[in-house]
């Protein structure tokens, strides 16, 4: 998305739980992922000191990323068990 969320307006969106469900599933794809690549690269044995440098710095994004993932994936729960509301079409 191009625009910071300070332009967007706010408004009430329809949005089927089963597709937030297909997005949180992604996310938490996302978050496995990164932590499955971390612990790969632990495997890495090096006597340089940059190499393990950026192993380490690499390590750290890649832990980082699947925490944010993580707190995203309990944020769409949040969407997902909120309660069906009917809107009135007014035209």
């Amino acid at each position: 998305m191009s625009q910071s969320n300070d332009i967007l307006e706010q408004r009430l969106v329809a949005v089927d739980s089963y597709y937030l469900s297909v997005i949180n599933d992604r996310i938490q794809d996302l978050s496995n992922d990164s932590e499955h690549l971390s612990m790969a690269l632990d495997a890495i044995k090096t006597d340089d000191d940059t190499s393990k440098g950026v192993i380490v710095a690499v390590r750290s994004a890649l832990l980082a990323n699947s925490e944010l993932a993580t707190l995203l994936s309990e944020m769409m729960d949040g969407l997902i068990s909120l309660p069906t509301v009917e809107v009135m079409r007014h035209e």
